[in-house]
Parts: structure tokens; sequence; C-alpha cells
């Protein structure tokens, strides 16, 4: 589904002095503005407001290759302006500030575009400790969200084993995360998106490889931020959802994310794992979806574990009978559990209402 770009602006100026001057601009066109410096929130951000304002420091940290319109560069009174760095991001203007204040806002003044923006969302899924479920829950949100939107499952534990397991793809022909190259150059979502396996539900699957003999290939938060600014930057929709480890909690693989699904035991420990998972997460600003899990016996209920972790439980799910012997028998296909079915549900529901 494609969306509507939003009505705000984008700066981006890491220059202290010519900072104030493009919020100036900014503040004078009465729309919302969204400051960040951030590569991951740059890029998140980028194809879905309505203009964007970069100097060059933080220019080089974007591509533009999908050549989006009203991104401009600016620098700072006197002058020049840095125009191998407008032209690496392929900004429709370069300006100098303030001298070039009115001409900057009469080019932010024109009218939005009719044109859509790509508007995939990036879904982690994370245990706060091994053994509740996560990766099953993100391969049923995958397999919901690829009814609708191209989706891509990521296998983003390195330890894991496969994913492709879990979905009941590993027999299908594909690429695996050592086969692929992300930070080797420029690569093409939909080039990616060809050479993965898919499953019956046509959904994509990105998961570590299995071999009898030791892999010099070692999957990082590095390698697994680069595939996801892959998929983010196609023409198309993409949607991914990510399996990921408790322990990259404050890599950079967080600023890639839309949102965070933090599965959470209603155990004493559990809990206490969680919450210094969600202080790791705090400096990103990332939305926390948390499902409470009951394996066995809880020691913790909803509201316990609200006021522990400071945001509101989403979702429950207990333990599935037969779950565990389906998965290990035929992986995650046919009808899924109403129970997990409908966790996924919640989750996606708050996605949507976000």
């Amino acid at each position: 589904m494609k969306t509507p770009r939003t009505q705000a602006i984008l700066i981006a100026i890491e220059d202290p002095a010519l900072h104030p001057e493009a919020m100036h601009v900014a503040a004078a066109t009465g729309r919302p503005i969204i400051e960040t410096t951030s590569p991951g929130d740059i890029a998140r951000h980028f194809h879905r407001v309505s203009a964007v304002l970069i100097d060059a420091a933080s220019s080089a940290n974007i591509t533009n290759e999908k050549r989006r319109d009203r991104v401009f560069l600016l620098d700072l009174d006197p002058g020049p302006s840095n125009w191998k760095a407008a032209v690496q991001i392929h900004a429709e203007e370069a300006y100098i500030l303030p001298a070039q204040t009115a001409e900057l806002l009469g080019a932010l003044g024109r009218e939005d575009s009719k044109t859509t923006a790509s508007a995939g969302v990036v879904i982690g899924v994370m245990g706060a400790v091994g053994g509740v479920g996560a990766s099953t829950l993100a391969a049923v949100l995958a397999r919901k969200r690829s009814a609708h939107n191209t989706t891509v499952l990521i296998d983003g534990v390195p330890s894991s084993g496969g994913i492709d397991l879990l979905v009941g793809a590993e027999e299908t022909l594909g690429a695996r995360w050592p086969d692929m190259g992300f930070k080797r150059g420029s690569v093409q979502a939909t080039d990616v998106l060809e050479a993965l396996p898919h499953t019956k539900d046509k959904m994509a699957v990105l998961s570590t490889a299995r071999s009898k003999v030791l892999d010099p290939f070692q999957l990082n938060p590095a390698e697994l931020s680069a595939a996801i600014s892959c998929f983010s930057a196609s023409e198309n929709t993409v949607d991914v959802i990510v399996d990921l480890p408790a322990h990259w909690a404050n890599s950079e693989v967080m600023e890639h994310l839309s949102y965070l699904v933090l599965v959470v035991p209603a155990e004493v420990r559990a809990v206490a794992a969680a919450g210094a998972v969600a202080l790791e997460l705090q400096p990103f600003q990332l939305p926390l979806l948390v499902v409470l899990r009951h394996r066995g016996w809880s020691g913790l209920d909803v509201g316990d574990v609200e006021e522990i972790l400071g945001c509101d439980v989403i979702a429950e799910l207990g333990t599935i009978a037969k779950l565990p012997k389906s998965l290990e028998m035929q992986g995650l296909t046919g009808l899924l559990p109403r129970a997990l079915s409908a966790t996924a549900d919640a989750v996606l529901a708050e996605i949507t209402n976000g």
C-alpha cells in the first residue's frame, strides 16, 4: 500500500551555526518539523516528509537513489554551496542561508506533489530472555503482512540455526545470509527479493545458513542494518520483520526500526531483564510494544509488568498445546493457532493505529 507524504519538514543539519537558520525557515512555513542527525532516523523519514533540509555533513549518510523531490542542501552565508554534495544526493537545489531565505521559503511553499512515497514498516521482534517464542511471533507477523504487502522476514539472530526451518522453507532454493553482500556496494531490493527463498504465502525469507564446515561469515549489526536499509530504499512498499537477539538492544539496528515488539515472560527475572532492555532502548525513542508471555506459572500480572517497564502490555500469550511439536514436524505452515494469530493481530493493530 502507498501512503501520502506527511506535511512535515525533515531538518538534518549538523552545523551548529546553520541549524537555527534552517529551523527559522522551516518554522515560517507553519509545517511540523522533524529534527534529527541520526542516519537511521534520516533514512526512516526521508521519503515520508514533504521536504528535506540537509547540510553536507548529514548528506554523507544518504543516497536518495529513489530521486525524491524537494531535497535542499543548505550552506551558511557567505557560501559557496557544496555542489558536489548536492549532486551526490540529487538535491533539487542548494541554498545559502540567510542570504537565500526567501528563495527557500518559496520552494517550500509549493503545493505538495500528488505522488506518494513508499511506506513500508520495519518491525523488530525480540525476546527479553530466550525461549519465549519471539521468532515464532516474528514469523506470524511476517506471514500476516505478506497477505497485503511485499514482506521479508529477516533472521537477525546469528546463532538461530536458520529461521527458514521455522517457516518450512529450509529446502526452498534461494540465497541465505552468507550469499548476500549488502555492504559491498549498491544492492537493489528488487534483486535481493528475487534471490531469496519464498514461502507458499509469498513471504521472502532472509535466513542464516547451515553448513558442515566453519563458515567465515558472521552476522553483525552493521550487516543487518545494511540489509534493512536496502529494503527500506525500495521503489515499492516492502515490509520488514526482523527477529532480533536481546543483546543487540543498544546497537545501530534500532535506528532502522519503526517499532520493536518485546516478548516478556510474566516472571520476576525475565521482567527484570526486560527492564534492562527498555533502558537500553531509551536513546532511540523507539515505540515499544510489549507482549506478555505466560509459560507455565506466572509470578507477575499485567499491572505489575506495566509498572516495572513503564509501558503498556498490548497482548498476552499463553502456552499453546501441540505447537512445539507442530513446529518441529512441519514448521509454521497451515492454519495458525487462534491465540497466536490474535496476538499478532493485536500487534499489527497497534502499528496501524500508531
